[in-house]
């Protein structure tokens, strides 16, 4: 029974490895952002790197349930406020939807019911909130 009989056999091996080190290369992109307060503790006791995880951040500028990942909450407050004073970031009266752009960041909005859900993201960074309609 040679390689050649079970291409099937072969096929899950190769995606076993793949997942295997697609979960293992999870993490932070080793960039220090100097801000580790915001760093997640799982259930096992051991703290994960500032990026391996999405991390809660103590809203601002309006926005409620703020969270970061692979930056800092300083680096998320300021995608907060610099969506907020973007005039091209509000949405038109009775949109369900938005999208702007903010610094390096693509922003999307959609309505929810306690107000506008915002995720903004950049390549290996993410920010996400909630800002009351107005």
């Amino acid at each position: 029974m040679g390689p050649a009989r079970h291409p099937l056999s072969l096929a899950l091996v190769a995606l076993a490895i793949g997942l295997v080190m697609a979960i293992g290369g999870c993490g932070s992109s080793g960039e220090s952002t100097g801000d580790t307060a915001g760093t997640t503790t799982g259930a096992s006791g051991s703290t994960a790197p500032v990026g391996a995880a999405a991390k809660a951040c103590a809203s601002a500028g309006g926005a409620s349930d703020l969270r970061v990942t692979g930056i800092g909450c300083a680096a998320g407050r300021g995608v907060v406020g610099a969506w907020t004073n973007s005039s091209a970031c509000s949405s038109a009266a009775g949109a369900s939807r938005t999208s702007c752009s903010v610094d390096d960041y693509r922003c999307l909005g959609a309505a929810a019911a306690r107000g506008l859900a915002v995720s903004c993201a950049r390549p290996g960074r993410s920010v996400s909130f909630v800002v009351k309609r107005g």
